[in-house]
């Protein structure tokens, strides 16, 4: 495998760990965080925060996976 191949796995399995994140999260209302459990009714602001990065991250995976697949040469050195 090419390193370009091996940056691709690394980044869909990121992304599909994050995506099934997001799913539980959005599913239950509820997130972990660094002080305990975030809930969208007791703590709505950390809460909506966390799901918004969880989103940040999957735009950031998908906007890398589009440039490596566009120049693949940078990635082939």
């Amino acid at each position: 495998m090419h390193r370009s191949q091996w940056t691709i796995l690394l980044f869909l399995l990121l992304s599909a760990a994050v995506s099934a994140d997001l799913v539980h999260t959005l599913r239950t209302g509820r997130a972990r965080g660094r002080g305990g459990t975030i809930t969208r009714h007791k703590r709505p602001k950390k809460y909506w925060r966390y799901v918004y990065a969880d989103y940040a991250v999957l735009v950031l995976c998908a906007v890398a996976l589009l440039w490596i697949l566009i120049s693949p040469e940078t990635f082939d050195r």
